[in-house]
């Protein structure tokens, strides 16, 4: 009598099988920690850009003496002062205006921007942005609005600018589900130059 040693054809699938199993499991596990990898390293990088973008506006709307409400259009004062609007002027002491814009991205070429320019009444070739403008590798600002509240304290007292703004992705970045951020900042400061 000779004994064959070896497996049967069922064993041989039931092996295969488990490896099967084993194999894609573990597949999915690295899929969604790469996943979430890819999510979190893209958050904080828009996290970083607009902590950026804010600090720069805090510091010079901060040490600015007065700030005004301005139309986006023609750099003429608002009809309400205390509007929502994507424009305002700093005043300084010593020194030439900041104005400081909002831009919104119009199409796929091009991101959505906080500008400044220091002049009195600069042109559009006279602002630079402070928003990274690479549409890939660079951040889409949106919703950004200034608010300028007097306060109560009468004439002596500064008055309060409220920055709103979102910050995403560039507009021509991957547009996969693991890649997308969009993270919103707001905050109010108080003139200390007043």
């Amino acid at each position: 009598m000779i004994f064959q040693r070896g497996f049967t054809l069922l064993e041989f699938l039931v092996v295969i099988g488990l490896l099967s199993i084993t194999i894609g499991s573990i597949l999915l596990f690295l899929t969604a920690v790469l996943k979430g990898t890819n999510q979190a390293n893209i958050t904080s990088e828009v996290k970083q850009n607009g902590q950026v973008v804010l600090d720069t506006l805090e510091s010079q709307i901060r040490n600015a003496t007065d700030a005004v409400c301005l139309n986006q259009s023609n750099n003429n004062l608002c009809s309400d002062p205390t509007a929502s609007t994507t424009h305002i002027k700093l005043l300084r002491t010593n020194s030439n205006p900041l104005h400081v814009r909002c831009v919104a991205s119009v199409s796929t070429t091009q991101n959505g921007k906080v500008e400044i320019a220091a002049a009195d009444n600069p042109a559009d070739a006279d602002y630079r942005s402070i928003t990274s403008t690479d549409i890939v590798s660079g951040v889409d600002i949106t919703n950004c609005a200034f608010t300028i509240t007097p306060t109560s304290g009468g004439v002596s007292a500064p008055p309060i600018v409220a920055v709103n703004f979102a910050v995403s992705q560039g507009v021509d970045a991957t547009s996969r589900s693991d890649f997308l951020a969009n993270v919103s900042f707001q905050t109010t400061i108080s003139l200390r130059g007043y």
